[in-house]
């Protein structure tokens, strides 16, 4: 007799992915959002949900709550940054750099992306 063993495999949103998700407040839903994804909540329970940035909302920070959690099953992906406008990559990067979130995991590599593809579009723009 032989078994087979269905697994279920779950893509896990890189972070710089822009999705849109519910915002919650004060455990209220104020409505979908879009957001970036910085990382997985719990490294180790990708089930767990995501750390996300509200950017339409301003810079990072937990006192307005630009900065939240998505469910797994949540979020939309819209796109990534590297399919942004310069300009928005620009305040983006203004507002990370301003901001310390070096004690989230995931921040490195979302302003790297950003630093990345802001550079690639102004390079682009000005004939380099």
């Amino acid at each position: 007799m032989t078994v087979a063993i269905a697994s279920a495999t779950q893509t896990v949103l890189e972070p710089g992915t822009v999705v849109r998700t519910p915002r919650y407040d004060e455990g209220k839903n104020t409505g979908v959002r879009r957001a970036i994804v910085l990382g997985l909540w719990n490294e180790e329970e990708p089930k767990g949900g995501y750390k996300v940035w509200f950017y339409t909302l301003g810079a990072p920070s937990f006192a307005p709550r630009t900065l939240g959690m998505a469910f797994a099953n949540e979020p939309i992906v819209v796109s990534t940054v590297e399919e942004m406008s310069e300009r928005t990559l620009l305040r983006l990067y203004v507002q990370l750099r301003d901001y310390n979130l070096r004690s989230l995991a995931g921040y490195g590599a979302v302003e790297h992306r950003i630093r990345k593809a802001g550079s690639r579009l102004r390079a682009i723009r000005l004939g380099q």
